[in-house]
């Protein structure tokens, strides 16, 4: 009776450990991505933001250089699905949000990245408002890398955005009164063609200050004033990436089921 006991133990630690290890290998290339805005009060917001992980030879965009139609649609509009589009066939992508997120505010998405080992690196983009063609994201495709080679996950991973990683698209010009989104009033879809590149708001060649002084005190549709201007050192979001579940937490299930089973058996005999 005990050595039935004990294989009927062991029948059941063997299956628990087995349930963990396919959950985590179900689980391994999920991860789950929340935005945070850190604008105080009255401060600028951005849009939805859009993610991809690829290969490492996918680039959104060269600073120095003419912005992507794609990319265009997310500076100048808030609206990914160009670039979602644009993207098809490079990896796996999902997208934080589905309206403008503002001081203080959150969103998360879950992105279920198809194959680790293959696709490692983090790619994102979304525009900061209110502006005319105003974004965030990362030129350097190798910038953020979320898997090792074994398609482990590296994170949990925070990456924090400032104002001196905002970007100006250098497609429409700067005019707070025409073309700009998120302010009360003016028609987001208007565009004056500035045929520019894309270049960063603060430390470039262009004098970016009269431009962002314009927007002080204009009203948002979301009920607030911009009382609070962008500045460098300004912290604007901050992406926290983390496995899902946790490795952790699959652990301490697959012993809660072994404990149970132990216990099970033990009442029994």
């Amino acid at each position: 009776m005990l050595r039935t006991h004990l294989a009927r133990a062991r029948s059941l630690a063997l299956t628990a450990f087995l349930v963990v290890i396919g959950c985590a290998s179900a689980a391994a290339g999920e991860l789950q991505i929340t935005v945070t805005s850190n604008q105080p009060a009255g401060g600028f917001a951005f849009s939805p933001v859009w993610f991809g992980v690829h290969d490492g030879t996918y680039r959104t965009f060269a600073p120095g250089t003419a912005v992507s139609p794609a990319l265009q649609a997310v500076a100048e509009l808030g609206d990914p699905s160009a670039l979602a589009t644009a993207f098809t066939g490079h990896g796996s992508q999902a997208i934080a949000g589905s309206a403008p997120i503002g001081p203080g505010g959150t969103a998360s998405t879950i992105l279920d990245v198809a194959s680790p080992t293959t696709q490692q690196y983090l790619s994102f983009a979304s525009m900061v408002v209110p502006s005319n063609d105003f974004f965030f994201g990362n030129s350097d495709p190798l910038a953020f890398r979320l898997f090792n080679a074994a398609g482990q996950f590296l994170g949990p991973i925070t990456i924090q955005i400032f104002g001196l990683n905002v970007w100006d698209a250098g497609s429409e010009r700067n005019d707070i009164g025409f073309g700009a989104a998120f302010i009360v009033g003016d028609d987001a879809t208007g565009h004056v063609a500035e045929n520019g590149v894309v270049a960063p708001v603060f430390g470039g060649s262009a004098d970016n200050s009269a431009y962002l002084a314009s927007i002080l005190g204009k009203s948002t549709p979301y009920g607030y004033d911009i009382s609070h201007l962008m500045s460098p050192g300004d912290l604007i979001a901050t992406i926290r990436i983390e496995a899902v579940p946790e490795p952790a937490s699959i652990a301490m299930f697959g012993a809660g089921l072994v404990a149970i089973g132990v216990a099970t058996l033990r009442r029994r005999g």
